[in-house]
């Protein structure tokens, strides 16, 4: 499994496609951003908090795949770094863990979660 270097802390959640990145947004801007990922072909969302948050989850992201499915990754740190986890939702499941995280509200069941291979 791959670690990634864990990101210092910033003062807001960033939130950024392929296109742009935002440092102040609301809820509609995130739903936009989702809405933009399912119908834009290679698309992916990211959305970071300032730091850690319940459960060592600094990061959310997602990317639609071709089957109406969403991959949704969590980036967990620890001590040594972070590591990515993935599960496959459907639209609205992605939308309630984004809004959730967003609202530092987000409380998953890591057994539904696989490490990311690359």
């Amino acid at each position: 499994m791959m670690v990634f270097k864990n990101q210092e802390e910033q003062k807001t959640f960033t939130l950024r496609n392929q296109e742009r990145e935002l440092w102040e947004f609301g809820e509609e801007e995130l739903e936009d951003f989702l809405e933009d990922m399912l119908v834009t072909p290679d698309q992916f969302v990211v959305l970071t908090a300032p730091k850690v948050q319940k459960q060592q989850i600094r990061y959310v992201q997602a990317r639609a795949d071709d089957e109406e499915e969403i991959e949704v990754e969590l980036g967990i740190e620890s001590a040594d770094g972070t590591r990515l986890y993935y599960k496959m939702v459907k639209e609205e499941e992605c939308f309630q863990i984004f809004l959730d995280f967003f609202k530092n509200d987000l409380s998953v069941d890591q057994k539904e979660y696989k490490p990311v291979e690359f």
